[in-house]
């Protein structure tokens, strides 16, 4: 009889040469913790035979992992220390004071951060544990494919800042807002507004204090980045309601409006999200489409002022939000709602347990408790998201919840 880590090594021998073979015949390069290995491993969702086979991988690696760790050793292994030393990185800024290329001692890059060379050289080396930062000969520290990726991208640079002095100190505090308020949630009632000792909820945290306000804007650029279009193009039939206007709601400078735009040329947006996200916006709208866009201040917390659209648009903006404020979100909606208009909804949707790849259950549910812990919120079910809907107002219909990528995506038809 094979065991299951015989079965599992198995798997990881198989499925890593299908992996292998697609980067071959696409001409990618393969994965490396050199200076020059790629910066993001990524196969699209229509590639299916390929993307299965990489997520196959990451699930096996890891259960694998944690089947010859040990219970006692997964226990007794769980810890902050890879959220400390890279907090220490990013502080210090450590991947921008080491030149790309460049081999320096210990001693020279402690003078240039500003840090002493014994705590300076026990964090680093905790990173390079983690491929962050390379010792190329002892007491000499050169980069990584990772440590280059941080030095030299402000927009991640920003994602890791938001993480590390954000979110790792909030996620300390979840556990007391719990108890604290009794398992009540709303933005004011999370771990971010004990660890941080406001009485605000993030978002007017970040209003607050500006200068944090824009690193998690641009992070959440980032992370918008990575997530492709490609599903929500496929998703819902756009094309269908041939010259109209979409109403991006939340939609920052335009980015997926932009993507929409390009794909679907008889399509109009007007993109609302708060006045200092969205003056951005005509910048960054390509020339040939400009005039199919234009910008509004909103906020989703007062009533729709463009009324009479066919398509209002969500995207990743309700799973930042208690239930009590999505259902008023919705019914902020309302007063602007044409017979027929719909709500279109591209956001995380959580699955039934053990129904997903290991790798994926422990990213979508990783999602979800970031959502406790930045706004009190949560990701949802679709039976969730249909109790919102009800919540709203009968007249809200679901016609239909697809899997689109990463995400969902739920058309919403009003029908009062």
């Amino acid at each position: 009889m094979t065991t299951k880590i015989v079965e599992l090594s198995t798997v990881i021998a198989e499925k890593t040469k299908v992996v292998d073979e697609y980067f071959k015949k696409n001409g990618l390069a393969t994965p490396s913790f050199d200076l020059d290995g790629p910066t993001r491993i990524a196969i699209p969702p229509q590639e299916k035979e390929a993307s299965d086979a990489l997520t196959a991988v990451l699930s096996a690696t890891r259960d694998l992992n944690q089947l010859l760790t040990g219970p006692t050793g997964v226990l007794m292994g769980t810890s902050p220390n890879d959220c400390l030393s890279l907090q220490a990185v990013y502080r210090f800024k450590i991947a921008q004071a080491l030149p790309v290329g460049e081999e320096w001692s210990f001693e020279d890059l402690s003078k240039k951060v500003g840090l002493n060379v014994i705590d300076l050289r026990r964090l680093v080396r905790h990173a390079m544990c983690n491929h962050i930062f390379r010792e190329p000969r002892t007491d000499y520290v050169a980069h990584t494919a990772t440590s280059k990726l941080l030095a030299e991208s402000e927009l991640m640079q920003n994602f890791v800042g938001i993480t590390m002095e954000e979110k790792f100190r909030a996620s300390g505090r979840v556990v007391d807002a719990l108890q604290k308020y009794d398992g009540a949630h709303s933005p004011e009632q999370s771990g971010f507004s004990l660890a941080f000792d406001t009485p605000r909820g993030f978002y007017d945290e970040m209003e607050a204090h500006p200068e944090r306000g824009r690193r998690f804007a641009s992070a959440m650029n980032t992370f918008a980045s990575l997530i492709p279009l490609e599903p929500l193009f496929n998703a819902f039939d756009w094309a269908s309601f041939g010259k109209a206007t979409v109403v991006d709601v939340g939609g920052a400078w335009g980015p997926v409006s932009i993507g929409l735009a390009q794909r679907f040329p008889d399509l109009n947006f007007i993109v609302q999200d708060l006045a200092g996200v969205v003056d951005e916006g005509p910048s960054r709208v390509p020339a040939e489409i400009k005039d199919r866009f234009q910008f509004m201040p909103y906020s989703i917390l007062d009533e729709q002022p463009v009324k009479g659209a066919p398509i209002y648009f969500f995207r990743a903006i309700f799973h930042n939000w208690p239930d009590e404020s999505c259902v008023q979100i919705l019914k902020n909606q309302i007063p602007a709602l044409k017979k027929g208009a719909r709500i279109v909804i591209d956001d995380s949707t959580l699955h039934e347990p053990n129904t997903l790849p290991s790798s994926v259950e422990k990213r979508r549910r990783s999602m979800d408790l970031s959502m406790l812990t930045w706004f009190g919120s949560r990701e949802r079910t679709v039976d969730d998201w249909e109790k919102i809907f009800k919540a709203a107002s009968p007249s809200f219909q679901l016609r239909h919840a697809k899997p689109a990528g990463m995400n969902y995506n739920l058309d919403v038809e009003w029908t009062g």
